[in-house]
């Protein structure tokens, strides 16, 4: 796979901002001026860049692997910094005078530790240990935190009752303390997933009909009682109760998949919380005589620090990608290295009419499920009131999550022409993605869809 840095585009190294005010800054600084010093070893970059005091910032950038890093003399404390954003940004765009120097003894502390770090981590902890201790430890700690989410669970049980119980009109009257409160105690319990749905629920208070709060009440209560079920549930079911619990994927665990072409769709890049969340969507050959196939990638980084690089949208590639356990498997990971591919993969089809249907089916298998992909057409986008209408008289509403912009982007790339639109259906609205002309056998952009104040 060539280099990361020779790969790097200014609207890849632009989504790694973790704002977008840092982004703004950092288009400001990729001038040649402002840096007196300029240089590359191998895939690090450093460089010096001039701010308002005497001595310039000292810059550096590891893209010695996926996971790129940065350090700066400068007092920010967002990773990366606007001047470790511009310094990638001169780089996309071959601009200034690049010399190969090694960098100085601070940056090359910095990166030794980086690479002692990753050695530590390779290193399974505990192989030298007897696995029989092993084993019981971990069984151990596994009935220790079913305890405490038996305990959470119980509570929430009660809780619910409660709240159900005292109506529709008290709920909307309680204070955000009260919400803040329930779901705190469940992170207590380790219950992350149950405490993200109970953070939701005064958002949905003011709904006058009552039923999507109703129905979020449901799935918690199905999560207590899926819990008190649990050993009567298939592995698959497990599993999928589990994450929608908020336990962690055990990655190691997941077997070795055969390298297969894929193509990125696009991207949804949101706030969760103290959480930047980019969810990624991927289409894969399937096997012959069956339908190609789709894949979730999901990427975490604190508020203030980026998240990994992402995928070139639309651009083909060879990687080994394994399914989470689910009974209705999205979620993947990436094993191995990327290679890029040639051909892009065609695209398949679908209609609003079966939009609900195939929801349904996928609620079936598991029903703690957000949303699933979907590709629509051909289908335009209508703006007032914003939907999603085919030539048949079928309308599904958009997502308020869509920006008037990015609709009028969409409907400027359509023209006039019908379009197959790739996005994510969550049983009531429609959130596009991407797009391919039904005139065309190339899809014509697809990208990331930005949250407000996430940069472009």
């Amino acid at each position: 796979m060539p280099p990361i840095l020779d790969q790097l585009t200014a609207d890849t190294a632009l989504a790694l901002a973790p704002d977008s005010s840092s982004a703004r800054a950092a288009q400001k600084l990729a001038r040649p001026a402002g840096w007196p010093k300029l240089a590359r070893d191998g895939n690090v970059l450093w460089g010096e860049c001039q701010g308002s005091g005497t001595h310039p910032y000292l810059v550096g950038v590891d893209a010695r692997n996926a996971e790129i890093a940065s350090k700066c003399s400068c007092p920010s404390r967002k990773f990366p910094c606007k001047h470790a954003l511009g310094l990638l940004l001169l780089h996309a765009a071959r601009a200034g005078e690049w010399k190969d120097s090694s960098p100085p003894p601070d940056l090359v502390k910095w990166l030794g530790g980086r690479v002692a770090r990753t050695e530590k981590a390779a290193q399974s902890p505990g192989d030298d240990a007897d696995p029989a201790a092993r084993a019981r430890a971990q069984a151990k700690a596994q009935a220790t935190r079913d305890r405490k989410r038996s305990a959470g669970l119980e509570d929430l049980e009660v809780w619910l009752s409660d709240l159900v119980r005292e109506g529709l009109q008290a709920a909307r009257a309680r204070p955000y303390v009260d919400w803040d409160r329930q779901a705190a105690r469940l992170v207590d319990a380790q219950l992350a997933g149950a405490a993200r749905l109970v953070r939701q629920i005064p958002g949905l208070l003011h709904d006058e009909t009552g039923q999507a709060l109703t129905a979020h009440l449901g799935q918690l209560w199905l999560l207590t009682q899926g819990w008190r079920q649990r050993d009567a549930l298939g592995e698959a079911e497990r599993a999928d109760l589990l994450t929608a619990l908020g336990a962690p994927l055990d990655r190691a665990s997941l077997p070795q998949a055969a390298p297969q072409v894929w193509q990125a769709l696009g991207s949804v890049q949101e706030e969760e919380g103290k959480l930047n969340v980019r969810r990624t969507w991927l289409l894969g050959e399937g096997s012959p005589g069956e339908e190609p196939k789709l894949a979730l990638l999901l990427d975490f980084a604190p508020t203030g620090q980026a998240l990994p690089l992402p995928l070139a949208p639309q651009q083909p590639f060879t990687a080994a990608l394994a399914y989470a356990p689910s009974a209705y498997a999205q979620r993947a990971l990436v094993q191995g290295e990327v290679s890029v591919a040639a051909a892009p993969l065609p695209l398949p089809g679908g209609t609003l009419a079966e939009l609900q249907e195939r929801y349904a089916v996928a609620l079936a298998l598991n029903p703690w499920l957000e949303r699933i992909g979907a590709f629509v057409g051909p289908a335009y986008l209508h703006l007032d009131p914003p939907q999603l209408c085919d030539a048949e008289g079928h309308a599904v509403p958009l997502s308020e999550r869509v920006e008037q912009a990015d609709l009028w982007a969409m409907l400027a790339q359509a023209e006039t022409r019908m379009q197959t639109y790739f996005g994510e259906w969550d049983g009531v609205t429609f959130l596009p993605i991407g797009a391919v002309s039904m005139e065309a056998s190339q899809p014509e952009a697809a990208g990331t869809l930005h949250e407000p104040g996430v940069p472009a």
